[in-house]
């Protein structure tokens, strides 16, 4: 007669690791918050999951060109607000320099000297403008449009402040179409372009958290069940630990 049965044992030991692996790995998953912290959690979903975070991370790239390439633009239009500014400035002193009859000599020279500054000042800001290292209107790759500097313009008499006029109004026309053009860069690429971009990378996302994200609730109710199942496995084992005793006692008393 065998008095215990060794195989019991080792089965119930089985069971006992069985249930301390399965919580380990249940734990595991509730404190990283991810279900696949290991090749053989998922295989095929690690597969899934890796190719998906690869597309998220060049899609998140590809948002951070499109801002990049926006604050350019917007840098860009800033100055060239400032370029008209002062071209409204150039042109408000040719048309008083051009008042044939009402100016002295004093006065077309002062206007001469206002003009001056300002299309120096143009000057600056076109030579100037650039969003870190790239120029923005020297026509190199990169640019945002190719802007020539304001010619020297001469208001000594009122017939050349009338061709200074023109001239300004050219310069003027120029820059509201390189503004215009930026504008509707902005708003019909870039943002329709920043749109998709983002809904294509909430719907990835969204995609990859099923794939990779811990089920919370079946976790939990994972590590209940393995507490439970290790301490029947272990009064199990206990108790078949002692009835080769019980057995021993039982014959003795005979």
């Amino acid at each position: 007669m065998k008095i215990n049965s060794e195989s019991n044992s080792l089965q119930i030991l089985k069971a006992m690791q069985e249930s301390q692996k399965e919580l380990k790995d249940s734990t595991e998953k509730l404190s990283s918050g991810s279900s696949i912290n290991k090749a053989s959690d998922n295989p095929a979903g690690l597969v899934v999951s890796e190719k998906m975070r690869a597309q998220i991370a060049a899609l998140g790239q590809e948002l951070e060109n499109l801002d990049n390439t926006n604050n350019k633009l917007t840098t860009a239009d800033g100055d060239l607000a400032t370029m008209q500014s002062s071209l409204q400035e150039m042109r408000n002193v040719a048309l008083a320099a051009a008042n044939e009859g009402g100016n002295s000599k004093e006065s077309q020279q002062s206007y001469q000297e206002n003009l001056n500054n300002a299309v120096e000042s143009y000057n600056q800001t076109v030579e100037n403008s650039a969003y870190g290292t790239q120029q923005l209107f020297d026509g190199t790759s990169g640019s945002v449009a190719d802007l020539e500097k304001m010619a020297n313009l001469d208001v000594s008499t009122p017939e050349k402040a009338e061709e200074a006029v023109a001239a300004i109004d050219q310069k003027i026309q120029e820059v509201s179409e390189t503004r215009a053009d930026i504008g509707a860069t902005q708003k019909a690429e870039i943002s329709t372009a920043k749109n998709n971009v983002q809904t294509a990378m909430a719907n990835l996302t969204a995609s990859e958290s099923t794939v990779s994200d811990t089920d919370m609730a079946k976790e939990y109710v994972n590590i209940v069940k393995n507490e439970m199942q290790l301490k029947a496995s272990t009064a199990m084992l206990a108790q078949q630990n002692q009835i080769p005793n019980l057995v021993l006692n039982f014959l003795q008393s005979e």
